[in-house]
């Protein structure tokens, strides 16, 4: 095998070659050594490899191609929104409930199945990928508060209130929507 049938099989897979998906090739690794060296590919972890022409890799993009009809929520979109300071060691992606995404070994994302109507509410777009907007996310913190934790959803809350572009009339129309109107409310009064 040569370097551009190599090329050619990483482009047949939009980038991405397993070891697996050559076998034990000596010959291959060596050429694909060469080529990490080269910063032509780039190993992103053991039997996994990414060959970008540019070579400006972009999780993101990979994101957006592997799934186009998931949306960046919870951590994910938080720390987009400079709502937490927590990094988010993996995308969170939610998906309508009866949607089976296959998951690719790299980048890491947890995916959140829920119901069409939740899914579908607040849905926007930046830079080429959905994300929840700032109000449906900061809903979301307060609907899983108990699994993301009370500490998170005060910051949450508390960044946006602290927002020059906060939309609280958007905020409680979601949160009408998503029946937590009820919750939302004393937490907004203890922050005010």
């Amino acid at each position: 095998m040569n370097k551009e049938i190599l090329i050619q099989r990483f482009k047949e897979n939009q980038g991405w070659l397993k070891s697996k998906d050559f076998g034990y090739q000596p010959v291959v690794y060596a050429l694909l050594n060469k080529m990490i060296d080269a910063n032509e590919v780039e190993k992103i972890k053991k039997g996994l490899f990414r060959y970008d022409e540019a070579n400006d890799y972009n999780e993101q993009e990979d994101i957006v191609r592997y799934y186009p009809n998931a949306v960046l929520c919870l951590f994910s979109a938080w720390h987009f929104y400079q709502l937490s300071t927590t990094v988010p060691f993996q995308y969170h992606l939610a998906v309508a409930h009866k949607a089976t995404p296959s998951k690719i070994d790299y980048p890491p994302v947890k995916f959140y199945y829920w119901s069409e109507e939740q899914f579908r509410l607040g849905i926007s777009s930046h830079e080429g990928f959905r994300i929840y907007d700032i109000e449906k996310s900061v809903c979301d913190a307060v609907k899983f508060r108990n699994k993301v934790g009370d500490e998170i959803t005060y910051e949450v809350l508390k960044n946006y209130m602290q927002s020059k572009d906060r939309n609280l009339e958007k905020l409680m129309n979601y949160a009408r929507k998503m029946r937590i109107e009820k919750i939302i409310t004393p937490m907004l009064k203890l922050i005010i």
